[in-house]
């Protein structure tokens, strides 16, 4: 996958979390393969994207976050680049 960020030296955890306005309560899921993060994702968006929605997709390694995907309805679909 070229929107996640994966190194066989190092053991990310992704996540993806969902929220039904910004700022508020959010519902999330922890995972350690992107794959799956991604179909969540994906699936999530299907399901429950809608105005006031705001989900992202983040990677975590050795303490360090980064996002990898965020949509909202105003700003659409962003994919962070791979660094």
């Amino acid at each position: 996958m070229d929107t996640v960020l994966e190194d066989q030296d190092v053991k990310y955890e992704y996540e993806v979390k969902l929220r039904f306005r910004p700022d508020g309560p959010a519902v999330l899921g922890v995972w350690s393969k992107a794959e799956t993060a991604e179909k969540v994702f994906t699936e999530w968006l299907g399901l429950y994207g809608r105005p006031g929605v705001v989900l992202t997709l983040i990677a975590t390694a050795d303490g360090t976050t980064r996002p990898v995907k965020s949509w909202t309805a105003k700003g659409g679909l962003r994919v962070a680049p791979v660094v």
